[in-house]
């Protein structure tokens, strides 16, 4: 026993992220054998003792990868299409002295009320936010998503939205829409490379991010119009009745014309505004914000994320990696990966063992 930590410091604690359940068509990232593998860690989870903690990581549920003119599936249809997994999680609850939820991007919308048919034993999944689990630890461990620090993924609070979505949901509805998505994909992450390289080399005195914005936008949309067979006429399909059918591609180009200038005033520094443009098509595009956190003046022992889908580690940062088949967007395939974390020391766990 490690002499001066908690006993409940001594416990497990595991985190995953990035299953991406969905509706299982073949636009899906949660294809097989991800569904059997997620169900096996969960059980293995759930009869393990010495969890004591469960964090889901956000991207659990996938409320955005659907085509322009598929309805979105909410979060109740995803939960009655995947029992087995919805099952599982009902064991989590119930056998582990706490199952935390976090949010992701593709998972933005979902709180506490959406995750009570996790409920079991007299215990709810708790939904939560990475500052209350901070707080939680003493500062000690820093775990969120990673989405927060992603210009298109990020939430946007500017009012020059559609519905209140990140540019990224209908980013990753055009790439879905797209007949060759590992295509589309590609093209996509080599203009978000190139942009993000002519920006990182801009002095202060010639980022004009009134300017920029609208053409970063009518450019990106521009190109996935062409992959996705498209038009800025095309009407687009929502899960929320006052925005079905309401609003069309072209509409994207009309708006989202302030993100770079939002995302400018978070990060001032054109280097790191750059690297915020690339969070999701490198493998290694959280890095700098995990190293931004562990140099600062009370620095975390411990810093978890998902959202790259790339399971990495790099000093006092993990990431978790993901369960999901993503790799014709740019993203590796799943790694079937996690963090544990016992007192102050993460470990990555790799492998598909069996159930």
């Amino acid at each position: 026993m490690q002499i001066g930590l908690p006993e409940t410091e001594l416990q497990k604690t595991i985190v995953i992220s990035d299953i991406h359940m969905s509706d299982g068509q073949n636009y899906s990232w949660f294809l097989p054998p991800c569904p059997e593998e997620v169900i096996a860690l969960l059980h293995r989870v759930a009869s393990d003792a010495s969890v004591e903690e469960l964090v889901l990581l956000g991207d659990v549920f996938d409320l955005w990868l659907y085509p322009l003119d598929v309805v979105p599936w909410t979060v109740s249809q995803i939960i009655g299409g995947n029992p087995a997994i919805t099952q599982a999680l009902r064991q989590c609850v119930q056998n582990i002295a706490n199952v935390y939820y976090l949010n992701g991007n593709h998972d933005l919308e979902v709180k506490a009320a959406a995750l009570q048919p996790f409920s079991s034993g007299g215990k709810s999944m708790q939904w939560i936010t990475p500052e209350w689990y901070q707080a939680k630890h003493q500062g000690r461990r820093h775990l969120e998503h990673g989405h927060g620090v992603d210009m298109f993924n990020g939430p946007d609070d500017s009012g020059d939205t559609i519905g209140g979505y990140p540019l990224g949901f209908f980013i990753t509805r055009l790439v879905a829409s797209a007949p060759d998505r590992r295509a589309a994909g590609q093209a996509l992450k080599e203009l978000l490379q190139t942009r993000s390289a002519a920006l990182g080399a801009m002095t202060l005195d010639e980022i004009d991010v009134r300017a920029l914005g609208p053409e970063l936008v009518r450019a990106i949309v521009d190109l996935l119009e062409i992959y996705a067979g498209v038009d800025d006429i095309t009407p687009m399909r929502f899960s929320e009745p006052e925005l079905d059918q309401k609003f069309t591609v072209g509409d994207i180009k009309n708006h989202y014309g302030s993100l770079l200038d939002t995302w400018f005033k978070r990060f001032p520094n054109p280097v790191e505004l750059a690297k915020t443009m690339v969070v999701t098509v490198i493998p290694t595009g959280l890095n700098w914000y995990a190293q931004k956190l562990l140099s600062g003046s009370s620095p975390p022992k411990v810093v978890v994320m998902g959202h790259t889908h790339h399971a990495l580690t790099e000093g006092a940062y993990d990431n978790d990696g993901c369960w999901c088949l993503s790799s014709s967007w740019g993203h590796g395939d799943a790694t079937s990966s996690y963090v544990e974390i016992i007192g102050d020391q993460a470990t990555l766990v790799f492998g598909r063992q069996p159930g």
